[in-house]
């Protein structure tokens, strides 16, 4: 059996630091006959040149060229419309792949259109050698559920987690480049939304480089306006796909986790949320912010509102 081209495509912005490591890990596990697709986002930091010379000495099948538009979203899109695979990995240019990821997903895929593959991630800071963080993520054990089954159970993973057949990628649309924030939760809802099983395999390694400053200083009122928009699309998305308790258990969680992360910006998205969830099973999440005992009991005794003002005063005092 012939097996599937993949396409690789890689968004950049400014990531001359860490984008050759990033091409690397791909460059040594893919065939020839495999595509790599770079598309710069207007950086001003050479890393275009970067992605044009390091392709050059180490890949001869691929494109690196500059964004049509602006945005991370819009760059994502372009690399789709030039890809001519019939498998899409996506992946961020700081992101690495760890060896033999694509063969293994590609075996898994070599039959089932309608499957998507997903590896579990793990996070770093710096290098893979010495950087491996801590994290208490739960992820499921080996297996194929239902893509539904996956959605609902909310486990989040990053683009570069993902295999599968450009027909489900292209089924669900292009990446919403209104979005400011949540752009592949919402892309890979619809995703899961146009397939019918999922394959996960834990012993595939991705790494995900993450960015370890206070989330708190992520937010403005525009993103916060973005991140509600993108819940309410994943709740008609997912109860379009599954009208059930469990599919309305997670959107329920997405609104509340919405709320604590956003707050105090655009009140008004945190009204609209608080009277989606008064249509929806009680929320099970606790805050994302109280991690550590201290704020803990700051919620618990004052309130999560408190923890939030305290962690934005916090910011500004020690920016």
């Amino acid at each position: 059996m012939l097996e599937h081209k993949v396409s690789v495509l890689i968004p950049t912005y400014n990531a001359t630091p860490f984008l050759e490591a990033t091409l690397l890990s791909v460059v040594t596990q893919i065939r020839n006959t495999d595509e790599i697709i770079v598309i710069d986002d207007h950086s001003y930091d050479g890393s275009l040149e970067l992605a044009k010379e390091v392709l050059k000495h180490n890949h001869p099948n691929h494109i690196a060229e500059k964004n049509l538009n602006k945005g991370a979203c819009s760059a994502r899109n372009r690399a789709l419309e030039l890809s001519t695979g019939t498998l899409i990995q996506w992946l961020d240019a700081d992101d690495i792949l760890g060896k033999g990821k694509i063969d293994n997903q590609r075996q898994h895929l070599q039959k089932d259109t309608a499957c998507i593959a997903i590896a579990p991630f793990i996070p770093f800071a710096g290098t893979i050698e010495s950087g491996i963080i801590q994290d208490n993520r739960t992820w499921p054990t080996k297996g194929e559920m239902s893509a539904a089954s996956w959605l609902s159970k909310a486990f989040m993973t990053i683009p570069a987690c993902w295999l599968g057949h450009r027909t489900v990628f292209e089924a669900a649309g292009p990446w919403n480049t209104l979005l400011k924030i949540n752009q592949d939760g919402e892309y890979f809802t619809r995703v899961l939304a146009q397939a019918e099983t999922v394959l996960f395999d834990p012993a595939i390694e991705v790494y995900y480089r993450r960015n370890l400053s206070n989330s708190v200083s992520h937010f403005s009122a525009d993103k916060a306006e973005s991140l509600y928009l993108s819940i309410a699309s994943i709740h008609q998305t997912a109860l379009g796909f599954e009208d059930s308790f469990r599919m309305r258990q997670m959107v329920a969680n997405r609104y509340q986790h919405a709320i604590y992360s956003a707050y105090p910006h655009f009140p008004e998205g945190q009204t609209k949320a608080q009277n989606q969830l008064k249509l929806l099973p009680p929320p099970t999440i606790s805050n994302p912010n109280a991690l550590s005992p201290l704020s803990q009991i700051i919620s618990q005794v004052f309130g999560w509102k408190t923890l939030t003002r305290l962690r934005l005063l916090r910011k500004e005092l020690f920016k």
